[in-house]
């Protein structure tokens, strides 16, 4: 098992991963950042956690968007971003070091092969305050995605998990509205529509950006860091042309 790089996720975009909605920032080192969508539900407080705004000053004309998280209460929180693996990968989640040092607790979860849809991530407030979580944010993410490759196939292509584990609000009180929202029918991408999530990812400016980036970064790397190098390179590159 191995843990894909930078350009391997970049690779396997469209292929082995699907992700959407990329955002600038959103491929790490060697990770995807996840983000808070504006869905939240606290299991302690049996309701929907509010969104609040703020005025953005890194995007003038723009809400920032954040949310509180009670003290001493477990918020189920969904991603923004959709995802699915295919059943060559898998995806543990990691903590994000700054939150977890105001008070929320480890997250010790992981992404199955064949996954598809939003991601459900339970935070738990463990302090004597409200933290506060960013909507949108890759600056402030919820978790880290990273991906591993399997020594060998899983052996099924289907995702025997509930794809964006809206179960877990069966029977919650105020509830309903976040199992709405999900469940229309322009949000199939959320909940295993793999298909739309693909189109919706390859004709998205983030994609088309990130991928000229990526070819970019591989083509300077195999011509190397000195100009030397890089000559040589290009003058067998035109030889063999």
């Amino acid at each position: 098992m191995s843990v894909l790089s930078y350009q391997d996720i970049i690779r396997e975009l469209g292929r082995g991963i699907l992700f959407h909605p990329l955002k600038p920032g959103s491929v790490k080192a060697c990770d995807l950042c996840l983000t808070a969508s504006e869905y939240a539900y606290a299991i302690g407080q049996q309701k929907r956690l509010t969104i609040e705004t703020e005025s953005n000053q890194d995007q003038p004309g723009k809400e920032k968007k954040f949310f509180y998280i009670p003290p001493r209460d477990t918020a189920l929180v969904w991603t923004d971003e959709s995802v699915w693996l295919s059943n060559r990968f898998r995806g543990p989640l990691y903590s994000v070091v700054e939150p977890v040092s105001e008070g929320l607790g480890h997250i010790g979860t992981r992404v199955n092969p064949c996954w598809t849809g939003i991601l459900c991530i339970a935070l738990h407030n463990v302090s004597d305050k409200a933290i506060r979580i960013n909507v949108r944010d890759v600056k402030r993410p919820i978790a880290y995605l990273a991906i591993e490759k399997l020594s060998s196939k899983y052996s099924s292509n289907r995702n025997s998990d509930i794809s964006a584990r809206l179960d877990l609000l069966r029977g919650r009180l105020n509830s309903q509205e976040i199992t709405d929202y999900f469940n229309q029918k322009e949000n199939t991408w959320m909940k295993g529509d793999t298909e739309i999530l693909k189109k919706l990812m390859l004709d998205s400016d983030e994609y088309k950006e990130i991928s000229r980036k990526g070819f970019k970064d591989a083509l300077l790397g195999f011509l190397g860091s000195s100009e030397d190098t890089r000559w040589n390179r290009v003058s067998i590159i035109g030889a063999i042309l």
